[in-house]
């Protein structure tokens, strides 16, 4: 089995508005993985706003695991990762994200990893040079690029 752990704020959802919303293809995204892949959040957003964020856009009951500052250190600090995936082999854990410090977290980790473009502000070239090992403009690229690597 694959572990797929996502971050949340711009990666699944865009919290720059309110009410926050899934990105367009995340849910989708989601359903394509679920049976096949664990999935986890991993993020700098405290654990009752998150779990709040995740049941309001009807998507919190697919992941397996969470982990924000409120359980520990934070990333990208491998504590969250260790307390998720640990037990795993390192080649069947992906990591997505938008910003850097989840690029440099899988790195750090030594897990691979997926750029996430779909919010405007996400940077490519910063993403390029944290390490990122593939970059996706849209969340059903991810399902494309984890099955064919």
């Amino acid at each position: 089995m694959k572990h797929i752990i996502f971050d949340c704020d711009g990666t699944l959802l865009n919290t720059k508005e309110t009410p926050y919303f899934v990105y367009p293809g995340i849910k989708e995204l989601i359903l394509d993985l679920t049976g096949e892949f664990s999935l986890y959040v991993w993020t700098a957003r405290g654990r009752g706003s998150l779990r709040r964020a995740l049941e309001e856009n009807g998507i919190f009951s697919y992941f397996d695991g969470l982990w924000t500052p409120d359980d520990g250190i934070p990333k990208p600090h491998r504590a969250g990762l260790d307390h998720m995936v640990g037990g795993f082999p390192k080649e069947s854990i992906w990591m997505i994200g938008d910003t850097v410090n989840d690029i440099f977290g899988a790195k750090n980790y030594g897990i691979r990893s997926i750029g996430a473009l779909w919010d405007i502000e996400t940077k490519r070239q910063s993403l390029l040079e944290a390490g990122a090992d593939f970059l996706a403009t849209h969340p059903e690229e991810c399902s494309k690029i984890i099955r064919s690597n």
